[in-house]
């Protein structure tokens, strides 16, 4: 995960003066992954409810 991280949310590249902020960035990129992986669970399991 921290590989996927880093290479689509750009967390290689974070330039900042101090740490909070870069703590900061780093919790939005895995709030914005951690939500898309659920809503794609949430729709993967409702799709497969309905093929059944």
């Amino acid at each position: 995960m921290n590989a996927y991280l880093k290479e689509f949310f750009q967390l290689n590249n974070v330039r900042h003066r101090s740490g909070t902020k870069a703590r900061l960035h780093f919790n939005l990129a895995t709030l914005v992954y951690n939500s898309m992986k659920l809503a794609t669970d949430r729709l993967n399991k409702k799709r497969n409810i309905q093929a059944a």
